[in-house]
């Protein structure tokens, strides 16, 4: 492999985390399990897509998983490790990463895996990838050998194998002859442990078993996002059911075995039946206010200060979380790696309405209509708008709600007319750390619309901070200055509760519902 490179300095091998592949003891270990059924989850969005790399969408990303996987994928203590690749070897500037893939891996359509498909699927990520700016970057993609595939960096990158293995809008590969295809055009054919076999929005997405899925056996189970896979259903059917009410009376029939998410009340109501297990993540996402920053009143920094300081989060996350949440100002979790301590604790949850005031006659706001966009299929979004509406208008904004289906709303925030505010939940992203969080506000059209130099000089000062140390003193200043500009506005963090049939064996709750590794006890 080293002269392939044509490199002078020798290569280091970045190995594979040795308790990953080595322990017995990780969470739906293999051994012992049942095979057969079909186990219906229920959610409450239709997937924007099942174009895997295309959308960072939540609805998505639950059914998406079963189907594609990456070259590293996150563990459960949110490291890279090797999914489809055998391992990677970086070289000593850094500029190169040499991936070895694993053999014998096969697509749902048959055909084996090889570094063509692996090269062409991550050409198309860097063309319509949801956050493609993780991939800025890197400035080649070669094929090395017939399973070996050698990406070359511009610059020295050191978070980049980090970056590389998110599953917020994954890398995920396909086969070659898909590569070239638009947005949700190609065929849904990945190398996952569950095949696509129909989707009929506002019904269901049907999986089935993929027989021929090659299990990463250097794993034990389940780890994170990656690991052994072991499909033991016959059938996995996401049912789309948008009314949580239906969603838990149907859990409680027996008609669904799985709720990806449960209501605060209902959970603590179900907790001690029998028939029922509930599981709580705490914390899930952040809430959060966006704002349409190239056009109308959201593009005047002032108007958008005056949001923020008229805002009382406690209030919101109260309703938001039904008392599962934590007032917390900070963009990243509390106590995480990258936790940025106090920076602009003093302008969050001020519930100022004379600094309001000030601001928005600084601004020259005259009471025009400041319409707030939400969809209809998140609960928390919902809330969040409901609540913003009335604190902004005792404040004098004159705000206006109107909801759309999850699709539309990602839609009509890709234009800056027809909205100036919507609301959104941000759970992967700071989950999986601050260059993912940085991420979803860079580029040509950030969250916020008008890109931000600031926030894009950030980002890359960020993602090629030498140290943790030098990483975590830039996201500081990031958080500083996203309390300076407030093109998007924290609201607070929430947790969720999740809810299984208690014949459910297996399931760990982690970032989406795992249905590998979990069986039907007999």
């Amino acid at each position: 492999m080293i002269p392939s490179l044509g490199l002078r300095t020798p290569l280091r091998l970045v190995a594979a985390v040795a308790t990953a592949l080595l322990a017995c003891t990780l969470p739906g270990a293999v051994s012992g399990q049942q095979r057969g059924g079909t186990v219906v989850v229920a959610q409450a969005a239709n997937p924007p897509t099942l174009d895997g790399m295309a959308t960072a969408a939540e609805a998505a990303r639950n059914i998406t998983m079963h189907i594609y996987e990456t070259l590293y994928a996150y563990s459960e203590t949110i490291a890279p490790i090797p999914q489809l690749a055998e391992g990677v070897a970086i070289s000593d500037d850094g500029l190169s990463y040499v991936f070895t893939l694993r053999q014998g891996v096969r697509f749902h359509n048959g055909k084996e895996m090889t570094a063509r498909d692996v090269r062409a699927s991550i050409e198309r990520y860097r063309r319509v990838g949801a956050t493609k700016s993780l991939l800025a970057p890197v400035e080649s993609v070669e094929v090395t050998g017939d399973h070996e595939v050698t990406l070359r960096l511009s610059a020295r990158t050191p978070m980049f194998l980090e970056a590389f293995a998110s599953p917020r809008a994954p890398v995920v590969i396909i086969p070659e002859e898909d590569a070239a295809a638009e947005v949700g055009r190609i065929s849904m054919v990945g190398t996952g442990p569950y095949r696509l076999v129909e989707y009929v929005p506002d019904s269901h997405v049907r999986l089935a078993r993929f027989e021929d899925y090659a299990e990463d056996t250097r794993y034990a189970g389940s780890d994170g996002f990656g690991g052994r896979k072991a499909p033991h259903f016959d059938e996995v059917v996401f049912r789309i059911m948008p009314d949580p009410g239906a969603q838990v009376a149907a859990l409680e029939a027996g008609e669904v075995h799985v709720l990806e998410r449960i209501g605060v009340p209902s959970g603590r109501r179900l907790a001690g039946s029998d028939a029922i297990v509930v599981h709580e993540n705490m914390p899930w996402a952040f809430t959060v206010l966006i704002f349409n920053t190239a056009a109308g009143p959201g593009a005047n920094r002032d108007f958008r200060e005056a949001v923020q300081a008229a805002l009382n989060m406690e209030e919101i996350m109260a309703i938001v979380g039904e008392g599962l949440f934590d007032l917390n100002h900070r963009w990243q979790y509390r106590g995480s790696t990258y936790d940025p301590g106090e920076v602009g604790r003093d302008r969050y949850n001020r519930s100022d309405l004379a600094r309001t005031a000030e601001l928005l006659a600084r601004a020259g706001y005259a009471g025009e209509e400041v319409i707030l966009v939400t969809d209809t299929a998140s609960q928390q979004n919902i809330r969040t708008a409901v609540v913003a509406e009335q604190q902004l208008r005792a404040a004098g904004i004159n705000v206006v709600i109107r909801q759309f289906d999850q699709p539309t709303v990602l839609e009509l925030r890709r234009r800056p007319e027809g909205w100036h505010l919507t609301t959104g939940q941000m759970g992967a992203a700071p989950y999986f750390g601050p260059v993912d969080t940085l991420a979803t506000m860079t580029g040509a059209q950030p969250l916020f619309l008008a890109p931000d130099p600031q926030i894009d000089a950030l980002f890359r000062e960020l993602a090629n901070g030498p140290t943790v140390e030098a990483r975590q003193e830039t996201f500081r200043r990031a958080q500083a200055y996203l309390y300076e500009s407030f093109p998007i506005i924290k609201i607070g963090d929430w947790g969720k509760m999740e809810a299984t049939r208690s014949n459910v064996r297996g399931y760990v709750p982690f970032r989406i519902p795992r249905m590998y590794n979990v069986w039907f006890e007999q």
